[in-house]
């Protein structure tokens, strides 16, 4: 469900820039916000990691601890790089969309609500929002409400006790995109405007939308053992 809900918010672009007109400075300012709603539940998912090798939803105070000190970093840290991008974006593509630059909230509404494209970071929260409910290892804020309605399974130990980080691929996912994904989408806008054609940009936004979801597979590193782990307990 989450990897439609990636899929829907890639290709809503492609459709934009098609049919509707859409410039590169949009589909550009589109995913950098798609960027930071990734960074949010990035931010989430470190927030509420419980114990590695702990039961399930589990957190000890030092672990609290780790996970804000954690938050804090990597907020700093992505931040920086997002806020970058913006100052970059706004710099070198605003282009004609400077004359709705009159403050920020006339400026996203005429970006986003205007244009539509609000839908697009609808999607793209959504996907976010499953992808943090079903996490393996599961938030501990997740778990916490699943047993408040009885409807939590048997605790399980977190993956990570081996000495493995189980976040540690979320945020490999989250700086490939901030890195890789950025400049790639950048340099596909750039080849756009110098030419005056759509169709690097639209190539861009098509390899763009296979790799995102080749990403999104590193927020869920354990996702087969899980349901390996339900398949042998059905079994049982």
């Amino acid at each position: 469900m989450a990897a439609l809900f990636v899929l829907a918010a890639n290709l809503l672009p492609l459709a934009g820039v098609w049919f509707w007109g859409w410039d590169a400075f949009l589909v550009l300012m589109i995913y950098w916000a798609e960027t930071v709603i990734v960074a949010g539940w990035t931010l989430a998912r470190i927030a509420t990691m419980p114990d590695p090798g702990a039961a399930s939803g589990e957190m000890s105070g030092g672990r609290i601890a780790v996970n804000v000190g954690k938050t804090l970093f990597f907020a700093l840290h992505a931040g920086i790089f997002i806020a970058v991008h913006l100052v970059f974006l706004l710099t070198l593509f605003s282009g004609e969309w400077e004359q709705h630059m009159d403050g920020p909230l006339v400026f996203l509404n005429a970006l986003f609500i205007e244009t539509g494209a609000w839908v697009a970071l609808a999607f793209a929260f959504i996907a976010g929002l499953i992808g943090f409910v079903t996490a393996t290892p599961q938030p501990i804020v997740v778990t916490a409400l699943l047993r408040r309605f009885d409807l939590a399974p048997a605790p399980r130990p977190v993956p990570g006790g081996n000495g493995k980080d189980p976040l540690t691929p979320v945020i490999t996912a989250l700086y490939t995109r901030i890195v890789v994904m950025q400049f790639g989408i950048i340099f596909g806008a750039w080849v756009a405007e110098l030419f005056g054609s759509r169709g690097p940009l639209v190539i861009v936004i098509v390899l763009k939308t296979v790799i995102e979801l080749g990403i999104w597979q590193l927020w869920k590193p354990d996702a087969g053992k899980a349901v390996a782990a339900k398949s042998d307990d059905a079994a049982s």
